[in-house]
């Protein structure tokens, strides 16, 4: 603001105390909304970062359900043999399992289940294959790790089955000490810094493999 003395030489005047505490108020809002706004900016990064994370272990997972059982049902499409003392256990001597009819999967072969490695095996071709990959995901300024875990899980028995509702409980218990069993459980988890992002598994029986027209089924 300005005014012209008795001469008409223009003088200078300062703010009012109306236009600086507008000058401040304006100061101030610019100043609490800026970190606001870097505030959301750093949590957009970091959601998108989790779902590259999530990505990556569906996809992951999706690529190892692909895959045979085990890695003998690249040769043979047999229900391989655990030697276990199961009710599940397909019978050597009539290549069946308990149950089974003339032209159903079988174990003719009499072949048994690989064993399931501690590291990776390259390259991948069944899904015992992938058990101990981890590796890391980069996404933005983040970094995620990804692990797999491939076990066996206890077979069905009488604790599944609910007589009284008619239910069957799927779940299973991982065997601890990794002794063969008719299930196989791929455990794919996603952390960062030792903290639990998400985790998915896929069980899958020890059925045979078989191909109609070259497609996996």
């Amino acid at each position: 603001m300005c005014w012209k003395g008795r001469r008409g030489n223009i003088m200078k005047k300062g703010l009012t105390l109306i236009e600086l505490i507008f000058t401040i108020v304006i100061i101030a809002f610019v100043f609490s909304v800026i970190p606001k706004m870097f505030q959301t900016t750093n949590k957009v990064l970091s959601f998108s970062s989790k779902e590259d994370a999530l990505f990556n272990m569906y996809s992951q997972m999706m690529n190892i359900i692909l895959k045979p059982y085990d890695k003998n049902n690249t040769i043979y499409n047999d229900i391989l043999l655990t030697g276990e003392n199961s009710v599940l256990e397909c019978n050597s001597s009539t290549g069946y399992r308990d149950g089974g009819f003339v032209g159903s999967r079988n174990c003719f072969h009499k072949v048994y289940e690989s064993s399931i490695p501690s590291t990776p095996q390259k390259p991948f071709e069944a899904l015992e294959d992938y058990n101990g990959l981890n590796y890391q995901i980069y996404s933005g300024n983040k970094e995620y790790n990804l692990s797999v875990t491939v076990g066996y899980t206890d077979d069905w028995n009488s604790s599944n089955y609910d007589y009284s509702n008619q239910t069957l409980d799927f779940n299973f218990t991982d065997k601890s000490d990794n002794t063969k069993s008719q299930i196989k459980r791929v455990f794919v988890r996603v952390f960062n810094n030792e903290n639990n992002i998400s985790s998915i598994y896929y069980d899958s029986a020890n059925i045979g493999y078989v191909e109609i027209k070259s497609v996996q089924w």
